[in-house]
């Protein structure tokens, strides 16, 4: 069960990465044209050749930058749905892991079917779909990976409490970036510290929660919106403070409690996440430093669930 969930997890950890090219990249970060294309989910469709038509599409497709995600993309789903399938009949032949081999098996079904018939990023239900189901697998199976890991030293109780904090504002502010995403407000903020003159959400934060709703398509092919863009960006910007600091803080008490190289790597993982952050804002969020932000706080929920089965297994050692 451990060698497939380590497999698993290696093509979770790969999915959740050309995923959040693939989603980024069709929400217009890093256009050039920036504003002008951000947000164009909705465009009409350039008339192709009549001559050669097939053809002329598949070669022009294969010139574009990264033209190999979309397949290489499938190819790992398609693995990865494999290797879900033999941990849920093995978990049932050793008696052992059955509930969470079966959710995670319930997931793959689900994100196959929320791939073939969604209705694309103007629907914010799809996109919070894919990254939630995408994150909550990689979850599950970074727990599966390291629950067994032993500490070399005992750690406190209060390690346990800073991680665990940790974890939960992590998930909230994975939470508030799928949703700055589906809103199409990565980009409603362009100053720093502050968002326009203030940093506080105003009053259409809720709008911005609606995942049932679907964006307006206007005539040039841009997705209409609002100020509830910038009221969930700036939610994301707070929640990451806190998410910042909770982390911190849990690393170098886990330093403290001598829990080896991961408390220094989830130290290294934050700094990091924060300075990509940044540098997003400030360099308009081209489309590399949009997915590294995405694959940053993927490895950063893995080095918290190890830090969490280091600092929940101290008795072991009692």
């Amino acid at each position: 069960m451990r060698r497939l969930a380590v497999s698993s997890l290696l093509l979770v950890i790969a999915l959740v990465s050309v995923s959040a090219y693939l989603r980024l990249d069709n929400s217009g970060i890093g256009c050039a044209d920036w504003p002008d294309c951000y947000g164009r989910i909705g465009a009409a469709d350039v008339a192709e050749p009549t001559v050669g038509s097939t053809y002329e599409r598949l070669a022009l497709e294969a010139q574009q930058p990264l033209s190999w995600a979309t397949p290489v993309h499938r190819l790992v789903a398609s693995i990865l749905g494999l290797t879900v399938l033999a941990m849920a009949l093995v978990s049932v032949r050793v008696k052992r892991d059955r509930l969470i081999s079966f959710t995670l098996l319930a997931l793959t079904v689900f994100l196959a079917w929320l791939g073939i018939y969604s209705g694309g990023l103007h629907n914010p239900a799809v996109v919070m779909g894919n990254l939630g189901g995408g994150f909550t697998m990689l979850g599950l199976l970074g727990w599966m990976t390291f629950r067994s890991a032993k500490p070399s030293s005992n750690a406190p109780a209060s390690t346990k409490g800073w991680v665990t904090a940790a974890l939960v504002w992590l998930a909230f502010q994975i939470m508030t970036g799928g949703l700055t995403s589906a809103n199409f407000a990565a980009s409603a903020c362009q100053t720093l510290p502050d968002c326009h003159g203030s940093y506080l959400p105003g009053g259409k934060l809720s709008e911005a929660f609606d995942i049932s709703r679907t964006h307006e398509i206007g005539p040039t092919g841009l997705a209409i919106g609002g100020s509830e863009r910038t009221d969930i960006h700036k939610l994301h910007r707070l929640s990451a403070l806190i998410t910042t600091i909770t982390a911190l803080i849990a690393g170098f008490s886990a330093m403290q409690a001598r829990l080896g190289w991961n408390a220094a790597i989830v130290v290294a993982l934050v700094v990091a996440e924060l300075g990509v952050g940044i540098a997003a804002i400030m360099t308009d969020i081209p489309i590399g430093v949009a997915t590294a932000h995405n694959w940053l706080a993927a490895m950063l929920l893995l080095a918290l669930l190890r830090l969490y089965a280091l600092s929940n297994n101290r008795q072991a050692l009692l």
